[in-house]
């Protein structure tokens, strides 16, 4: 740290960029202090290589309010890059004086309820939405919409507890494994009614189907959006592709460019960017999911932070330093993103998930096969035997395979590949 740099507060937590990505962006930019919270899972171990590389502001057990003990340090900035920190930075934000998100922005960008009221009454989007806290009430909501619909908590991140329901039967298993309690549901103060149960309100939306035809029968039907907005003005830097989901709605990773013609990508990022101004955004970096359907690009939602793993992405394939972005707009830097050519390769990030299982990890072998196979650049294997593994956590990944093939023909070939050599053994709870 030089102390010359102006200094942007970064908030520290769960599903966050990793502390030297974030530093490495901040280098030449500015000074780093983490606002953290030790209590938080997985912060407290970091805490010791943080203190050696920046300053750390410790924000729990203190009597001083958070705010003032972030006051001493003098940020001119603040961001964070995790989605559960983002009603506490606007707080932090909004008590200093620094630009960021409203909190009547954040609450609209993290209660998936209001955000599809939100876009309803801008015109966006009219995916129908029902808040639900019991069983009782997500058969009234099936009832009224017709299946299949999508229920997920009103409140989260990474897709957890998210689930498709096609019929009463996935229904009730789904409802066994969010521990969502019969009856009309908990009130104020109640506890929760199972291990899966908080966050306890729920939304049950209708399912948007996919047409299969838009990004290819081999893909996703589904892209996100990568923009900057200053100034309340988005301009979108590309339009990802992704993977097709695994049972029942999880991630296996993102490419680009996208399988999608030029008409569609426009289609897409308009959508993306309409979506964003009705959530009132006027600044950061934001991250939008499009559903492909029949009628056109549809909202699944907007993310008002950088996508995690579309950080490297972007990055190795284009060039674009989105937490570096981050930076500039939260020192109320003007940014001139360009959007990007077309990538004459493909680059891409793909995950290996558990199956559809909850148990252990018997054994994973066949990294070095993958890391030999052509277009391959990394592979990180991010479990070892006698680890958990429970499809019913999205984020979970066993392994991350990085790579640029030629053609998006040669990705499929590549990853069917990939699969061949890695050898999974698990031990079924």
């Amino acid at each position: 740290m030089t102390g010359t740099l102006p200094t942007v507060a970064v908030v520290y937590g769960r599903g966050s960029a990793g502390p030297a990505e974030i530093l490495g962006a901040a280098r030449g930019l500015c000074d780093v202090v983490f606002v953290c919270d030790p209590a938080v899972p997985g912060v407290a171990p970091l805490l010791a290589g943080m203190r050696r590389r920046a300053r750390v502001c410790e924000i729990s057990g203190h009597d001083t309010p958070a705010a003032e003990l972030l006051r001493g340090h003098g940020p001119v900035g603040i961001v964070t890059f995790s989605e559960y920190c983002l009603a506490g930075t606007a707080r932090l934000a909004e008590a200093l004086g620094l630009p960021y998100h409203r909190p009547d922005t954040v609450r609209l960008l993290t209660d998936k309820a209001d955000q599809r009221a939100a876009f309803a009454a801008a015109g966006v989007d009219h995916t129908p939405s029902v808040v639900v806290r019991s069983a009782a009430e997500v058969d009234t909501a099936v009832a009224r919409l017709g299946y299949p619909v999508v229920l997920k908590p009103r409140t989260g991140a990474g897709s957890q507890d998210t689930v498709r329901l096609a019929d009463a039967e996935q229904q009730r298993r789904a409802l066994a494994d969010l521990g969502l309690a019969p009856g009309p549901g908990p009130g104020p103060g109640d506890e929760p009614a199972g291990p899966h149960s908080a966050p306890r309100d729920f939304v049950v939306e209708k399912y948007l189907p996919g047409d299969p035809t838009v990004a290819g029968p081999d893909w996703g039907d589904y892209v996100s959006v990568e923009a900057v907005v200053q100034h309340a003005e988005v301009t979108t830097l590309c339009v990802t592709g992704k993977f097709a989901l695994a049972d029942p709605l999880r991630e296996t990773g993102l490419f680009l460019p996208a399988t999608l013609t030029p008409a569609v990508e426009k289609d897409a990022a308009e959508l993306a960017a309409a979506a964003v101004r009705a959530l009132g955004v006027t600044t950061g970096v934001t991250h939008t999911e499009v559903k492909l359907t029949p009628d056109g690009p549809r909202v699944i939602e907007v993310n008002g932070r950088v996508g995690g793993r579309a950080v490297g992405l972007l990055d190795r394939a284009l060039g674009i330093d989105l937490l570096a972005l981050a930076f500039a707009l939260a020192l109320e830097r003007t940014v001139e993103p360009v959007t990007a050519p077309r990538p004459a390769a493909v680059t891409f990030e793909y995950f290996i998930v558990p199956p559809r299982t909850v148990g252990t990890v018997r054994a994973i072998d066949g990294a070095d096969a993958v890391r030999a196979l052509p277009g391959v650049g990394e592979v990180d294997v991010a479990t070892a035997p006698g680890q958990p593994v429970d499809w019913r956590h999205p984020a979970q990944r066993l392994a991350f395979v990085r790579g640029t093939v030629a053609t998006h023909d040669e990705l499929l070939r590549l990853i069917t590949s990939v699969h061949d050599r890695f050898h999974l053994e698990f031990a079924p709870q």
